[in-house]
């Protein structure tokens, strides 16, 4: 039986294709490119916009995988390393903050190092391995923040090590300085509290920093982030060049639809978004 063009009508409007008619709108499209350069130029645009398209939809994927999984690990080495939040300075500052306390330490231990009356390179080298003492006091007291018996251990072998540099550095000021009792115990405990100080200030700040490990994840998750954020914003700029060229090829097809005869019992607007169909199925998921 004959299919009329309202049968036609009815079955297009229903959704359902008709693969007779998408056939002849995409025969008429070819015919279309090939009479016409022009249009065949316009469509080569939307062709390589949308090919750019698709690699930045899959850049975006990408990346925004990446972040779910750089935030996943961030979150977790969070949990283990800093679940109550009290690390907020990062890594690189708090070294660097350490290390300044530990220049400044270096005066006062070389001072009472001096009381041992070595020579100048000795003392020096002395002075170094009281250093890496002094860091690994800063890092025992962070270590132990919630284990007090250790701590009380740690704390009375400082207050050792501290007396007994007092006292060198007041014998030394007192037989070498010729300086009174009073004032050569005055500076030695000066000193060895201001080496104390140094130490307790850089165990608060290794409290306050967070580990490498923490760090690094946790930077890791910012770039993703900032890369997905970069990723999005290069997909919707080329979108936009998309949405440029693809809006000059419908409206040249469009005028063309209306000077362009449609098959035998197909109305015109039936042509028109046949071919605006067949059109769209070069560019799936546009």
């Amino acid at each position: 039986m004959t299919e009329t063009a309202a049968d036609i009508t009815r079955r297009r409007e229903g959704g359902t294709p008709d693969p007779s008619l998408d056939a002849q709108a995409a025969a008429a499209l070819s015919a279309l490119f090939d009479a016409r350069p022009g249009v065949l130029a316009d469509l080569e645009k939307v062709g390589r916009a949308h090919a750019h398209l698709g690699q930045e939809r899959q850049r975006e994927a990408d990346a925004l995988q990446a972040q779910t999984t750089a935030e996943q690990h961030a979150a977790g080495v969070t949990a283990k390393l800093d679940l109550a939040g009290h690390r907020f300075a990062g890594f690189t500052l708090g070294a660097v903050i350490v290390a300044v306390l530990l220049f400044f330490d270096a005066v006062p231990l070389n001072w009472a190092v001096q009381a041992f009356g070595l020579p100048n390179a000795a003392t020096w080298l002395v002075t170094g391995i009281m250093l890496v003492a002094s860091a690994g006091a800063m890092a025992g007291l962070e270590l132990t923040r919630d284990e007090p018996r250790q701590r009380g251990i740690l704390l009375t072998l400082m207050a050792t090590a501290y007396v007994a540099l007092g006292v060198l550095r007041t014998a030394f000021l007192v037989t070498v300085a010729d300086e009174s009792l009073a004032v050569a115990v005055l500076q030695a405990v000066l000193l060895s509290a201001i080496s104390a100080g140094l130490v307790v200030c850089g165990s608060a700040v290794m409290a306050r920093t967070r580990p490498l490990a923490l760090a690094r994840a946790l930077s890791a998750a910012k770039r993703a982030c900032r890369k997905t954020v970069a990723c999005r914003q290069a997909r919707r700029r080329v979108e936009e060049k998309m949405q440029h060229h693809w809006v000059v090829l419908q409206r040249t097809l469009r005028e063309w639809s209306l000077t362009s005869a449609a098959p035998a019992e197909v109305s015109q607007a039936d042509w028109a978004t046949a071919l605006e169909h067949a059109m769209s199925a070069l560019f799936p998921r546009w």
